[in-house]
């Protein structure tokens, strides 16, 4: 019988879940006294597996001394500053914020990152954004953490400033999957070959875009499967070209979903074509407009060019059964 997730699983895969800890920019004016306080430091784009075991070994930490658990990140990504080039995000920088908040920390401290503050070595860096606002007792990091100039400021330079201060530092072996690391570099890799249920592996959750529906060629709806043309950041990881299945929320619904991401070969020279475009089972309103969320959930097969319409036509329809099969044909409200 098919079957969409449970409602508390979809508000989780689209970061819908109430609650969460303040959130806390870090401009060089506190305004609150010093908390005393454990602290995990990362960029943390994606919150991977990798990061939630982090996290959670940072809150367990400040439970058992009595004292706050914070998170302490970046924006924009250190990678956006001082990288060669960005590599492409996992995360919207609002929705690393919000999972970050919704990880049982107490506050999320978000640093302004800039050319000046990546040449801050360690010491300076605590000196100047974290004691006004936190009294450090201890410090969880990855094993391969790295920051300042040149990255001098790793793990043993970090337990060196900290021993002379009481403070804790704990660099911690990073987390495996398969016999090899779990990072966003690897996840954007998985991405890039089309691997999304081992992506969602080490998220931890199915992989999400989110992107605005834009006018596309109008084709499909005239062909039997009406699609949402989706326009999404350039700055996003988007999976490899092919079709997959996948679950759309808009407007507070969550719709099964049958998704092309790449240029449809088809289509290519056609006006209006789109790099990514679903058509979402059950739905018949128009979403022009709207804001949408896509999950993707499995790869189903590698874009190709058919040799006529009735071929292709014969096609998309058999892999929107396919979603149908297994997430149902209708949509699920959860907001």
């Amino acid at each position: 019988m098919p079957m969409m997730p449970a409602t508390s699983e979809l508000r989780r895969i689209f970061l819908l879940d109430d609650g969460g800890a303040p959130v806390v920019r870090l401009d060089g004016h506190p305004t609150a006294r010093r908390a005393p306080a454990v602290v995990a430091i990362g960029a943390f784009d994606g919150f991977h597996i990798g990061h939630q075991e982090l996290v959670a070994k940072t809150v367990a930490d400040a439970r058992e001394h009595g004292v706050a658990a914070y998170v302490v990140t970046f924006d924009p990504d250190p990678d956006c500053v001082v990288g060669p080039g960005p590599a492409k995000r996992l995360l919207t920088t609002d929705d690393r914020l919000a999972m970050l908040a919704a990880s049982g920390v107490d506050g999320v401290a978000v640093v302004p990152f800039t050319p000046a503050v990546a040449h801050l070595d360690h010491a300076a860096f605590f000196e100047r954004f974290l004691a006004p606002v936190l009294d450090v007792r201890a410090v969880h990091v990855g094993a391969d953490f790295r920051m300042g100039a040149g990255g001098a400021s790793d793990v043993d330079a970090l337990r060196s400033w900290g021993g002379e201060r009481g403070v804790a530092v704990f660099g911690h072996h990073l987390v495996s999957a398969d016999g090899t690391v779990v990072s966003a570099t690897r996840i954007r890799g998985q991405l890039a070959s089309g691997e999304v249920e081992a992506a969602a592996y080490e998220l931890g959750r199915p992989y999400v875009v989110r992107g605005r529906v834009v006018a596309g060629r109008g084709q499909g709806t005239h062909m039997g499967f009406p699609t949402a043309n989706i326009e999404v950041s350039a700055a996003m990881q988007m999976p490899a070209d092919g079709v997959y299945a996948g679950l759309a929320l808009v407007d507070g619904t969550v719709w099964p979903a049958a998704v092309n991401a790449g240029l449809p070969p088809t289509f290519a020279t056609a006006a209006g074509s789109a790099h990514l475009e679903a058509n979402l089972i059950g739905l018949t309103a128009n979403v022009r407009g709207s804001a949408i969320a896509l999950a993707f959930t499995r790869f189903i097969r590698p874009s190709r060019v058919f040799a006529s319409q009735d071929e292709l036509i014969a096609t998309v329809l058999a892999n929107i059964d396919q979603i149908r099969t297994q997430y149902g044909g209708s949509g699920v409200r959860i907001a």
